[in-house]
């Protein structure tokens, strides 16, 4: 795999194989932190937002080959070692990395991304759903290139929040705790929103 290849030329190289896990970590998706779906091991990862559920936080995690190097005055944080913080985190991590919890994202982002794929092949506004628990971005269409932010209007319009990552990719970031009737309200809302979007000139 391409995650496969790169932590070889770390290796070749004697370079730190780095993960930014700000958004895809604690649990989005269907793992604690997403390098966990293939057989690749980090050397540092960094973790925030969703580490403190809200509260401001964040963490760099490294082995001790990396650590051995971390005297005192040589890494900060702006919302590293507080004390509030870590108890959040600590909680926060005791929530998520739960059996339940973490199978929850894998169904709803499996029954969340069938239902989209669903809903293109009855709209044809997309090139491909890709993504990973609930962490899914639907591609527009090359005619429909730079108008992802029409697609997030319009399902706002039908009392759905939705994202763009990019003027061309539709995305969806639901709680890791959504329910598999929320998942089908939201895409008969989906529905709605890109009848209308079709309709527009």
């Amino acid at each position: 795999t391409f995650f496969e290849k790169i932590r070889a030329a770390c290796d070749r190289v004697g370079a730190a194989l780095i993960v930014d896990e700000v958004q895809t970590g604690m649990g989005r998706t269907g793992k604690l932190f997403a390098y966990q779906h293939s057989d690749v091991s980090p050397d540092i990862l960094s973790s925030a937002k969703s580490l403190g559920c809200g509260f401001p936080i964040g963490a760099m995690l490294c082995k001790e080959w990396i650590s051995e190097h971390l005297i005192a005055g040589t890494h900060g944080s702006t919302y590293g070692g507080n004390p509030l913080g870590t108890a959040v985190a600590g909680k926060a991590l005791e929530l998520i990395n739960t059996p339940g919890l973490l199978s929850n994202v894998t169904e709803r982002g499996r029954q969340l991304t069938q239902g989209l794929n669903q809903l293109n092949a009855k709209h044809q506004l997309f090139k491909t759903v890709r993504g990973q628990g609930l962490l899914i971005g639907a591609v527009l269409k090359d005619e429909y290139a730079g108008r992802s932010g029409e697609l997030v209007k319009l399902t706002m319009q039908m009392g759905l929040m939705t994202l763009v990552a990019g003027p061309n990719v539709h995305r969806f970031a639901p709680p890791l705790i959504i329910a598999e009737s929320e998942i089908n309200d939201a895409l008969q809302r989906l529905d709605q929103a890109y009848a209308a979007f079709n309709k527009q000139p």
